[in-house]
């Protein structure tokens, strides 16, 4: 798996350069799979189309954080293509639930006033139909070795061979930090040198808005110390459309269900804890669907089951149970693409952290019964 090492005392901008250069066919390609992805499986009739919904984002993430804004401009002045590409390459899990008509786009809020931190509720999504079937799992657990965060990323299966590892220095913005993340691609999910963890799961959103590319969030998130600051970076980001974000450090874990106008934490500690692709909270999920392809409930009921059967011992047995295959093709780790259907869902690629110890292991693709590659923050 590919690393990229981002040097120390440069600006973000120069940052962003530094990783167009070194991946400009693999961004360019990728960005071009999922403008045409947005076409087939969001609402898009055209490429056109999708670069006006993504060129509108850039003003909201010029407002968010100038530095990672000049990051991911950065990026496209070194891959040399136009920074709404860059925008898609990124933002395409949001995007895609973006209606295409311009006049019904609102901007994101910055919270939702209905109780943030309240209790979860109990609910499920509605069956939607025509939508891809992506879905990550994402794995909590404290242990006798230390607190462990892990995921998997589950995507179009066209998106593995852009699967890296991107690593960040500190800097006046934050620590440095540790990403899973694709080419051209700001992060999606990692861990600072403060020990802060993020994993993800994406949600489909009905009422999605226009909102802050979401892995510049993470990015944003992972600029903290703690993972009350990160979860709080969350709760007032102008979140565009469906996400489960779970922050943690060696103290505290929370988890937050995002839709384009809501936001419920769903997880405020515990020893164990996971989540799929549909919502636990019954506000967020009336404005969420889950695709008629998605395995997210017999994911969720293996990992609940498996998590009672038998406790989560250590970093080793997490990254096992990432790599199950029981239960295949609904199963943790997948593979749903065909020769006739490329672009179907699929384990792109794993993360798992202790952040007690500080060690992160990652791969790319499919992770039953494959090595991790592995770092010490």
């Amino acid at each position: 798996m590919r690393v990229l090492e981002l040097p120390e005392g440069k600006s973000p901008r120069e940052w962003g350069r530094i990783h167009g250069e070194s991946f400009r066919g693999e961004i360019r390609a990728l960005a071009a799979i999922r403008t045409y992805l947005c076409t087939k499986v969001g609402g898009f009739k055209d490429a056109a189309q999708v670069k006006v919904a993504a060129a509108a984002h850039l003003p909201v993430l010029e407002r968010y954080h100038a530095g990672i804004h000049a990051e991911l401009v950065g990026i496209a002045e070194g891959a040399g293509v136009a920074a709404e590409d860059i925008v898609v390459a990124n933002h395409y899990t949001d995007l895609r639930d973006l209606d295409p008509d311009p006049s019904t786009w609102q901007p994101a809020p910055t919270r939702d006033d209905a109780s943030l931190h309240g209790p979860p509720a109990g609910g499920k999504s509605a069956g939607a139909e025509g939508l891809g079937g992506d879905g990550c799992s994402v794995l909590w657990g404290e242990t006798g070795t230390g607190r462990i965060l892990a995921q998997t990323w589950d995507m179009h299966a066209t998106a593995i061979p852009y699967v890296m590892v991107l690593r960040v220095p500190a800097s006046p913005a934050g620590p440095a930090a540790t990403l899973l993340t694709v080419t051209g691609c700001l992060g999606m999910a990692g861990m600072n040198s403060a020990r802060v963890g993020i994993a993800i799961n994406n949600l489909f959103s009905t009422d999605a808005t226009l909102g802050v590319v979401w892995p510049a969030m993470v990015r944003r998130a992972l600029h903290e110390t703690t993972a009350e600051q990160a979860r709080d970076v969350i709760a007032t980001s102008p979140i565009g459309s469906g996400h489960h974000y779970f922050v943690a450090d060696r103290r505290h874990a929370f988890a937050i269900e995002a839709s384009g106008t809501r936001r419920k934490q769903v997880f405020g500690g515990g020893a164990v804890y996971c989540h799929t692709n549909h919502c636990l909270d019954g506000d967020v999920a009336a404005r969420s669907k889950v695709p008629s392809t998605s395995t997210t409930y017999d994911r969720m009921t293996w990992l609940e089951g498996n998590l009672r059967a038998e406790p989560l011992r250590d970093l080793p047995d997490a990254w096992r149970r990432l790599g199950s295959d029981d239960g295949w093709p609904r199963s943790i780790c997948t593979n749903m693409a065909t020769p006739e259907s490329p672009h179907g869902a699929a384990t792109c690629g794993a993360i798992a952290m202790n952040l007690d110890t500080g060690e992160l292991w990652a791969q790319q693709g499919f992770v039953h019964n494959v090595a991790a590659e592995r770092w010490q923050l």
